[in-house]
């Protein structure tokens, strides 16, 4: 990986602070050490500030950080649920943080923190000030609005209404913003700044060719057999998998033997969904724990289709699921229930089947389509890895990253 990534000729120094990352299995966490791996072997010097691993990790191997300099900083465990412990779990984070920034050089060219939290923007100010460096904040969901659809905090009450005070003085506070969406970067410019730089959540190089090699020992199922149809990620609130037991059900109690669904990974609902595919009986839906991405991806190249879906509350549709272009390399026909540009993307291949993400019924019709319709979908499907390749590889969304802090250090220089 690193050896194909281009000098940018002046090495940066820049400091990241995200409180997800390796060796954290969530989406932020492979997104911020992807990147950051990939600035360093652009010449740059660059640290991280994270929390101590303590999301969905696998394994027990130790941590090989490369040459990025990266110190874990305390964080109060989240157990047990309820907003006080979610608040604190969160504000330990934010100052540990600038705490651990101690131990890191006094000077930065680049603070680049990553939220949410906005805690981590807030953070992050504070250690740009202290390191004599421009911050830029990375918005990857638009917070408190994400944590009030979890109920997580409530949208009427004050913690709400104190956050969002928040989140417009950090979109003012910050030198430049970046985030992950095109109706993302519309949002947050509604707040009279400087349209954020869009840094699509992507996928590395070699993860595609694994994908490719992953491809050339899987098969497609023999008639008769049924279809396999994976979801592989975070069993959260957002990601609504109680409609797709909610389907699994309506096929079961129809004897229908055409799809088996296959959940793999952990979260806060996954309990209750085990719970009830036991208490159901389901014979025709499996749920696995997480494993790592390498292994995610070979799930997911394996199995017959993929389905992937959001719930419908007018805020999610301003991201695009990390999960979309994982899929999208696995060259699978995906059943998604995704809005806005999410949306756009997948529907734009041939290769993939939509439903109302609200509606199990709507979810039931696309597995019967799939079924009758597969062998024309897994050609449309097999020319998903293209458009990554050409749109949304990590190497290209870090070099325009890059091309971010450039300008932004030069502006500064020409105005002094």
């Amino acid at each position: 990986m690193s050896s194909n990534m281009p000098s940018t000729g002046k090495p940066r120094r820049i400091l990241v602070m995200s409180q997800f990352y390796y060796p954290d299995i969530t989406a932020a966490a492979f997104r911020i050490k992807e990147t950051v791996d990939l600035l360093a072997a652009m010449g740059h010097s660059v640290h991280v500030i994270a929390a101590r691993p303590h999301k969905a990790v696998v394994g027990d191997s130790p941590i090989d950080d490369g040459n990025v300099r990266v110190t874990r900083a305390p964080i109060v465990s989240y157990v047990g649920g309820g907003k006080w412990n979610y608040i604190a779990h969160y504000l330990s984070f934010m100052v540990s943080s600038v705490w651990a920034s101690w131990k890191h050089p006094s000077k930065f060219d680049i603070v680049w923190a990553s939220s949410p939290p906005l805690f981590v923007g807030l953070a992050g100010w504070a250690v740009s000030r202290l390191k004599k460096a421009k911050f830029v904040l990375d918005i990857r969901d638009i917070w408190p609005d994400s944590a009030a659809t979890t109920g997580q905090i409530r949208a009427d009450g004050p913690m709400f209404r104190m956050a969002k005070l928040v989140e417009k003085w950090l979109y003012h506070a910050a030198d430049r913003i970046t985030c992950v969406a095109q109706p993302m970067a519309e949002y947050i410019e509604s707040y009279n700044v400087e349209r954020p730089a869009v840094i699509y959540n992507a996928i590395p190089g070699h993860y595609l060719d694994a994908a490719e090699a992953a491809e050339k020992k899987s098969a497609c199922p023999a008639a008769g057999e049924p279809l396999t149809v994976a979801y592989v990620g975070n069993m959260g609130y957002c990601q609504n998998l109680s409609l797709v037991l909610a389907a699994a059900e309506k096929l079961h109690a129809a004897d229908e033997r055409g799809v088996r669904f296959l959940l793999v990974g952990e979260g806060a609902e996954k309990a209750k969904l085990e719970a009830r595919v036991r208490d159901a009986g389901l014979r025709n839906i499996e749920i696995c724990g997480a494993v790592p991405k390498a292994e995610a991806l070979r799930i997911a190249v394996a199995s017959s289709a993929l389905v992937l879906l959001l719930k419908d509350d007018g805020t999610m549709d301003k991201t695009i699921p990390s999960k979309v272009f994982d899929y999208l390399a696995a060259g699978r026909p995906i059943l998604f229930g995704l809005q806005g540009e999410a949306r756009s993307i997948l529907a734009s291949t041939g290769g993939n089947i939509e439903f109302d993400a609200e509606n199990p019924d709507s979810l039931v019709a696309a597995v019967r389509r799939l079924v009758e319709t597969y062998r024309t979908l897994v050609p449309a499907a097999a020319r998903h890895r293209d458009l990554v390749r050409k749109r949304f590889r990590r190497e290209s969304m870090t070099m325009e990253l890059d091309q971010v802090f450039g300008k932004l250090l030069n502006d500064c220089c020409c105005r002094s």
